[in-house]
């Protein structure tokens, strides 16, 4: 294996503490329409992405659209509290000293991100910025093609199955973080390259990368 050179970095579950909030937001859309609220626990056994196709299973009747607009008005209250989550930033220092090329892939809405990371200081770590992607599984073959990235020294982490699912995609190696959306028996699932409870860890196993 080759040195790693481009890290792919999710960011809700992964680099900011955002679930509380995500799990508010998309309760009071439940509510809304009359569906019961999903404890954190039911949440992140049921949670997957794409983000249409989970919201479907539950309000197949209500337009995506519809739903989106509703969930987007309610999560803009919530997301001025959302922190990084611990060792998020030391992981960006790290990968800025490693002189690693950092690409974020998420699904979060543009303008949230451009708040949330402005508010938290950390825009600089990055090199490129992919938000409000649909299927990350599709965009990461296209970035590596585009960017003529090597996937042999490249790495994703992730908190959900579908980011695994994404680094499998592309050809490159996976790390699952235990501190998102998924739970441990979902991600063992998906069978990541690499496991790790927070990225600290992460930190740690890279060193020797």
């Amino acid at each position: 294996m080759k040195k790693i050179q481009t890290v792919f970095l999710d960011w809700s579950g992964t680099l900011a503490n955002d679930l509380p909030f995500v799990l508010k937001a998309s309760n009071f859309i439940f509510g809304l329409y009359g569906k019961p609220k999903l404890s954190i626990e039911e949440f992140k056994e049921t949670f997957f992405l794409p983000l249409k196709e989970f919201y479907k299973s539950y309000l197949p009747e209500v337009s995506f659209m519809e739903m989106n607009e509703h969930y987007h008005a309610i999560f803009q209250l919530f997301q001025v509290k959302i922190p990084l989550l611990p060792y998020a930033l030391e992981f960006l220092e790290f990968c800025q000293k490693k002189q690693y090329q950092v690409i974020l892939l998420s699904t979060i809405h543009q303008g949230h991100f451009i708040k949330q990371a402005k508010r938290l200081g950390i825009e600089q770590y990055f090199d490129r910025i992919y938000t409000e992607i649909d299927d990350k599984r599709i965009a990461i073959k296209q970035i590596i093609e585009k960017e003529k990235i090597d996937p042999q020294s490249t790495i994703f982490f992730g908190d959900m199955v579908h980011d695994i699912e994404a680094a499998h995609a592309g050809g490159i190696l996976s790390a699952a973080v235990l501190t998102g959306y998924n739970s441990k028996k979902k991600l063992l699932l998906a069978n990541p390259s690499f496991l790790f409870e927070n990225l600290k860890e992460a930190m740690d196993r890279l060193e020797s990368l």
